[in-house]
């Protein structure tokens, strides 16, 4: 659904919508972002709150189930850990006789968090992903991290390489054979890593926005829909390999290593393994750079992925 059809899927479900929430949501203005792909709607309007004010508020349909769960489960009512999440005020996973999960949310009315900060926006994230962390402690996955294949990804890299279909093509083919002679100790290591904790999955700066202007915080977490199981490490990684093109947006600040800080600081069980699984994963997503270049082969990254294996590969065994 693009243009106008948006708008006419939108009204068609709105008064439904509204039903929804009591007749308490009003001054929908539908709107598209231009990140959202399939037929994603977002919206802005009103709702009136439990003592009669109007409050700001983002509608969004529909969205996966799991993290209109996640959005519930995160109120700062379920849990000790203080705000996590924008507040919730509606929420369903179907509308007018449809599977359609929905949600109305508090409207943010600042960032996402950026240089706007004056640099304090990496520390910002890291406390905001901590309090998710200690929010969801209590309940850890009961079932298998998510699976990531990564003999078949790294396969694929060097094929990539060996194909000379990336700049750079006898490095990485060089750094990828380096890979190989450690690739099954590595991966043994990193299989056999705690994977009892709730990582965020898309943990960036354009998923923390704030309710006071900048550059005060707390920063609350938005978009739940890639949670899995793991080990925080993941996130911390995530994140950081985002801007491996962008060094000068992290400086010298280690993302792992602050995270593992601030886990301390909220009573979090220390490991002290943490050093050697985050140059693991880096050395994963690095190598994997080259497997993906088709969707997402963006010269700089590669680039910067190559000089990321080339340097962190000796640090690990």
């Amino acid at each position: 659904m693009t243009g106008q059809t948006d708008q006419q899927f939108g009204t068609a479900l709105l008064p439904a919508l509204i039903r929804a929430c009591d007749n308490r949501l009003s001054h929908v203005t539908w709107f598209r972002t231009s990140w959202q792909r399939g037929g994603a709607l977002t919206g802005y309007g009103q709702f009136r709150d439990e003592s009669g004010d109007e409050q700001p508020v983002v509608v969004k349909m529909p969205v996966p189930p799991q993290e209109r769960q996640w959005l519930e489960r995160l109120q700062s009512e379920n849990h000790t850990a203080g705000d996590v999440v924008p507040r919730l005020y509606a929420s369903d996973n179907s509308l007018n006789g449809y599977d359609l999960a929905w949600v109305v949310m508090e409207r943010l009315p600042h960032g996402p968090i950026d240089s706007a900060w004056q640099g304090a926006e990496v520390q910002l994230l890291v406390e905001a992903a901590s309090r998710f962390y200690v929010a969801t402690q209590d309940e850890p996955p009961a079932g298998p991290p998510r699976h990531e294949d990564w003999a078949q990804i790294i396969k694929r890299a060097r094929e990539t390489a060996r194909r000379h279909e990336i700049e750079d093509s006898k490095k990485w083919t060089a750094s990828l054979k380096a890979l190989g002679k450690k690739q099954g100790k590595l991966l043994a290591k990193w299989e056999s890593r705690r994977t009892d904790q709730w990582c965020h999955g898309d943990l960036h700066l354009a998923n923390a926005l704030t309710r006071t202007e900048p550059p005060d915080g707390p920063a609350l977490l938005i978009d739940f829909a890639a949670v899995h199981a793991g080990h925080w490490v993941e996130d911390a990684i995530y994140f950081e390999h985002l801007l491996w093109a962008n060094p000068q947006r992290l400086g010298d600040q280690n993302i792992a290593r602050m995270i593992s800080l601030q886990r301390k600081q909220e009573g979090l069980p220390g490991e002290s393994d943490w050093p050697d699984l985050a140059n693991i994963r880096r050395v994963l997503l690095a190598a994997a750079a080259p497997a993906y270049m088709r969707s997402e082969g963006d010269p700089r990254y590669t680039s910067a992925a190559l000089n990321v294996l080339e340097r962190t590969l000796s640090q690990v065994n």
